[in-house]
């Protein structure tokens, strides 16, 4: 009974150690003595603030960033146990030499364990990361799995490992919190409309007469992603320097919204082309607009004479509220979860709006009592929904975790001026092409991406790609959604 006690101790432990912990080596260094574990927790607290970046003055960011660029073309690794810094070449000698096997890379900040031979993630060494700085040991010393049969269960029916394969895809290194920038961007490199354009005989920057073009940098990426020549990441430094230059509030290292970025890229790539119109409401006939701009129309009901004013406006996303307190969500009784098809729902259904808001011009211009609504006039052949998950006011500010269903089809027909007409749906079908995540907190965390690659699905993590299941794309908690018209040729007007 002893030999059967030790056999199911040692499987308990294993189980624990690659679940737990990022690998079986880790486990290891972090189950010694309380002051050597410590001692491990404070030297990957001292790496990692080391890297931080660290806020520069406005006039020098851009030399900075180019700097920078330089530098994370040679990811160096610092020794979790000496400090000394390696290149990449030099890691295995420097473990064999000390026996130190944990380093930190300069790019990300992410574990490298010399033994795995590749980067791990903990989640006690990542809550470390997160929390603030004078309570990072004592959250470290919080609950921890406990040895009881139901975490073991649970531990074995949801701890898996994948394999990291680039399969022909590259990521983008991260030039410090420009993990906002990297999953847009890499939204727009695996978009089959858009590298048509870019690829093809779209904005030449060799022709381009504009200081510091957005376009331009974008197709400097374009290129720079398919190069045949090379497989490993690349920075996007041109576009980053674009961006700040083009808008002060990007300017800098701080935290960015992937949301208000995508609006800021769409409108910079409208004006980047010859013949644009800076007013919209004129029909701009330039690649972009088609490509990323819809119309909403607004009408808003009279409710004592029933007169209807309608207004239209140029869309270039949809913004969902999934704040779950304020709208009737799921997808029926009983459902707790929202889904996608509840928020476009609530989105295009009518709102009574608060009295004094509405002026009837049919009731001498009074102010009365009405009801809004508003709806799809046109859909762009790119269309973006982001799930308001970030709620701002003067009493709270706050996050809203936990996923929102969503599916990799969608007819988008039941949400525009004419839902039950008869025509070819078809012309309203769309397809999932990207996911936007966010992680963390409200004021800081990171940004990944999952993309469609062909009939594969990719995670985007910075300079990290990691081939992942249908199933893990679906299970996200996205932010931003991106959808494809399904056939262009029948493209609704």
């Amino acid at each position: 009974m002893a030999t059967v006690a030790t056999v199911a101790s040692v499987v308990s432990v294993s189980l624990l150690s690659e679940a737990e912990f990022g690998c079986e080596h880790l486990a290891t260094q972090l189950g010694q003595d309380a002051n050597t574990a410590e001692q491990f927790k404070s030297s990957f607290i001292k790496a990692h603030n080391s890297l931080a970046v660290l806020p520069k003055p406005v006039d020098g960011l851009i030399k900075n960033a180019r700097s920078k660029a330089h530098g994370f073309l040679k990811p160096k690794y610092i020794c979790l146990t000496c400090s000394e810094t390696c290149l990449m070449s030099e890691r295995q000698a420097h473990t064999d030499k000390t026996g130190h096997s944990f380093f930190m890379d300069s790019r990300a900040r992410n574990l490298y364990c010399q033994g795995c031979g590749d980067f791990v993630f903990d989640h006690g060494l990542e809550r470390l990361r997160c929390s603030a700085a004078e309570s990072a040991l004592q959250v470290a010393k919080k609950r921890r799995f406990s040895d009881s049969s139901a975490d073991e269960l649970y531990i074995r029916s949801n701890a898996t490992k994948r394999p990291c394969a680039k399969q022909g895809v590259r990521g983008l290194f991260n030039l410090g919190q420009t993990c906002y920038l990297n999953v847009i961007l890499q939204t727009l490199l695996h978009d089959p409309i858009l590298s048509t354009y870019f690829l093809g005989d779209g904005h030449q920057p060799h022709d381009c007469t504009i200081p510091d073009c957005v376009g331009c940098a974008v197709a400097e990426a374009f290129a720079d992603f398919n190069s045949i020549d090379k497989a490993e990441g690349f920075t996007a430094l041109n576009l980053l320097v674009a961006s700040w230059r083009s808008s002060p509030t990007l300017a800098g290292y701080q935290q960015q919204d992937a949301h208000e970025y995508y609006q800021f890229l769409v409108d910079k790539l409208h004006a980047s082309t010859e013949d644009h119109h800076e007013n919209h409401q004129k029909g701009c006939p330039c690649f972009f607009h088609k490509t990323f701009y819809g119309k909403l129309r607004s009408s808003v009901t009279c409710d004592k004479c029933g007169n209807v004013t309608k207004t239209e406006d140029p869309m270039v996303d949809l913004s969902l509220d999934v704040q779950v307190k304020k709208r009737a969500m799921g997808g029926g009784v009983g459902s707790s979860t929202p889904t996608l098809s509840g928020c476009l729902e609530s989105f295009t259904s009518p709102e009574k709006l608060m009295a004094g808001v509405y002026n009837c011009s049919q009731c001498n211009g009074g102010s009365q009592k009405a009801t809004k609504q508003l709806r799809i006039k046109k859909l762009p052949a790119i269309l973006c929904m982001q799930l308001k998950r970030f709620e701002h006011s003067a009493s709270v500010s706050e996050k809203l975790e936990g996923r929102i269903e969503f599916p990799l089809s969608i007819n988008m027909l039941p949400y525009t001026t004419n839902p039950h007409s008869k025509v070819d749906k078809a012309r309203f079908m769309y397809d999932l092409s990207s996911a936007v995540v966010h992680k963390g907190k409200l004021d800081s965390g990171h940004y990944y991406v999952y993309c469609r690659q062909g009939d594969e699905w990719m995670l985007f993590n910075d300079d990290q790609v990691t081939p992942v299941a249908e199933a893990d794309v679906l299970n996200a908690d996205a932010y931003l959604l991106f959808y494809n018209l399904r056939s262009l040729a029948s493209a609704p007007q």
